[in-house]
């Protein structure tokens, strides 16, 4: 009895959006981009990563560390504090705010915007072989 094989490949193409979220300064003019865990100057060009809670510079050598709350140095001595909106040194007194995309200073003066904006299309396939 000769058996007969079928290769059926089914193709599936998907297009998402990627997000970005926009920094602006106090006039709206764009300084730069987090994307993906990428921080990007204004022109899109990578100058650091944010991962796994780790702070990199462009080469991914580890500069510091986002924790709980904390923002530490390489060596995980705290900085600074982000809590409930607040922006806080060392010895937690408030020097800043986030809050409604909007970066402002300890008296509560808007110093700049992050928003999000859409990215690029990014097209994902799946390839799916039966036989």
């Amino acid at each position: 009895m000769k058996k007969t094989f079928a290769l059926v490949l089914f193709v599936l193409g998907i297009t998402v959006q990627l997000n970005a979220q926009r920094m602006m300064d106090g006039s709206r003019s764009t300084v730069g981009y987090i994307e993906n865990g990428r921080v990007m100057n204004s022109s899109r060009s990578t100058i650091g990563y944010i991962e796994d809670g780790r702070i990199l510079n462009g080469s991914r050598s580890t500069l510091g560390y986002i924790e709980n709350g904390r923002v530490m140095n390489s060596s995980r001595s705290t900085i600074g504090y982000l809590e409930n909106g607040r922006v806080m040194n060392s010895s937690r007194s408030t020097i800043g705010y986030l809050e409604d995309g909007r970066a402002m200073n300890g008296s509560r003066s808007t110093i700049g915007y992050y928003e999000s904006v859409r990215g690029e299309d990014a097209a994902i396939f799946f390839f799916f072989f039966f036989l």
